[in-house]
């Protein structure tokens, strides 16, 4: 399963807050859905090496607009069987633009270590072009073009 919002997985445009009348009287298809489930976890096993379980457990909505942006949150916690590994969490709300350009806010990863120390924080606000090159950085993105073994597997 590939995270997002590793920056896999959540991301997005800045959705105009002025919506011409007819498209705002049509108003957005939402959907939402409340996921729970373990699952071999191959993010551990292609950084680390290591075959683990993990359970994600999140919460979810997206807002399709009729132009075809959209609006996606996300609440999250994958947690894996292995005691090694750090505990992920999420929480960001990320704006898709028609154009393909992508904002993110919020708080898409937060890695706390076993000991319980936070191991690495992504918060504040992050854009992104439609070729997925990073355009705006607000706030601590440490995740952006690293290593990210350096975080997830066990020192």
């Amino acid at each position: 399963m590939i995270r997002i919002l590793a920056l896999g997985t959540a991301v997005v445009f800045g959705l105009p807050f002025a919506v011409a009348a007819p498209a705002a009287a049509e108003g957005p298809d939402i959907e939402r859905a409340t996921v729970h489930d373990t699952f071999d976890d191959d993010l551990y096993l292609d950084l680390c090496g290591i075959t683990t379980k993990t359970t994600v457990t999140e919460h979810w909505s997206l807002a399709t607009y009729p132009d075809g942006s959209q609006v996606f949150h996300d609440e999250r916690t994958f947690r894996s069987a292995d005691p090694r590994l750090p505990v992920e969490k999420g929480a960001a709300t990320a704006f898709y633009a028609a154009d393909g350009s992508w904002r993110v806010v919020g708080k898409p990863i937060q890695l706390i270590a076993p000991d319980g120390g936070t191991r690495l924080l992504d918060a504040g606000w992050i854009s992104f072009n439609a070729d997925g090159s990073v355009s705006t950085v607000r706030g601590p993105h440490p995740s952006v073009g690293v290593d990210l073994a350096d975080y997830y597997c066990p020192r």
